[in-house]
C-alpha cells in the first residue's frame, strides 16, 4: 500500500524535491566550510592560483554533436515505448523523418557555407 503511494507521480516529485533540497543545503554547507578556512576553494584556476590575465574564450566546436547526441537518444526513446501495430508505426515513421531532416540540418549548420 505504500509503495503504491509513492508511485503516484505528484507524491514521487516531491519526494524527490525533498531530497534533492537535502542534498543541495548538505553541499551548500560543505562548501561554506571550505571556504572559511582561506578561500583557495573558490577561485576560478587550479591549486588556488590566480586565472591569467587574458580571459579564454569558451569553445563550442563540438556543441552540436552533444545535441545531436540528445536528439538520437530521445527519438530512441520515443520510438521504443510506441505500440508495434499500424497506429504506431502511423507516428513513429513520421517522428524519424522528422528527426533525420533535424539532424542533418544541424550538421548542415557546422559547416561553413560561402553564400551565409
Amino acid at each position: 500500500m505504500v509503495t503504491d503511494l509513492l508511485l503516484v507521480p505528484p507524491v514521487a516529485f516531491g519526494v524527490f524535491l525533498l531530497m534533492s533540497l537535502i542534498i543541495d543545503r548538505v553541499g551548500d554547507r560543505i562548501s561554506n566550510d571550505r571556504d572559511a578556512t582561506g578561500g583557495s576553494f573558490r577561485t576560478a584556476w587550479a591549486s588556488g592560483e590566480d586565472p591569467p590575465a587574458q580571459s579564454a574564450r569558451p569553445n563550442y566546436r563540438l556543441y552540436h554533436v552533444g545535441i545531436g547526441f540528445t536528439i538520437v537518444h530521445v527519438a530512441v526513446l520515443l520510438v521504443a515505448t510506441m505500440p508495434t501495430d499500424l497506429g504506431g508505426a502511423v507516428v513513429g515513421l513520421p517522428l524519424l523523418a522528422v528527426v533525420g531532416l533535424s539532424l542533418f540540418a544541424l550538421l548542415d549548420s557546422g559547416r561553413p557555407s560561402p553564400g551565409r
